[in-house]
């Protein structure tokens, strides 16, 4: 993994306040049901892990999301809970903007072939044990 010293300094500052903004996404979506958790506390600590070690280690170490994360990290993978309600909760965000949102055909086959592609990504990942 990129440490923080392998990143150019100009960038760290961006990356940080990305893995904020995400790390806040991933908390509201501890709360309310339809936004995702999963993905964008991965991403959080991605961008932590290359502008601040001691935030990245907070993160890693966080007594509820931490296992989780560094299982990701370690190539262990995420738990079949996560992947049924991530895959659930991209089926239902996805299968609404395409159904009622996008008015463009074209626009509804970029979407689907996200959301195919993000599914697939998901359910092919390694199935930790936890």
């Amino acid at each position: 993994m990129t440490t923080v010293s392998a990143t150019r300094k100009w960038l760290r500052p961006i990356y940080f306040v990305l893995g904020v903004a995400f790390l806040g996404i991933g908390i509201i979506g501890v709360f309310l049901p339809l936004i995702p958790t999963t993905g964008p506390l991965l991403l959080s600590a991605f961008l932590f892990a290359r502008s601040s070690d001691r935030v990245h280690a907070w993160l890693v170490n966080h007594p509820r999301f931490g296992r989780f994360i560094s299982d990701f990290q370690d190539g262990r993978g995420i738990s079949l809970r996560t992947k049924v309600v991530a895959v659930t909760a991209m089926s239902l965000s996805f299968g609404y903007t395409i159904g009622w949102v996008l008015p463009y055909p074209i626009a509804r086959g970029v979407v689907a072939a996200i959301w195919v592609w993000a599914a697939w990504y998901v359910l092919h990942l390694p199935t930790s044990r936890a």
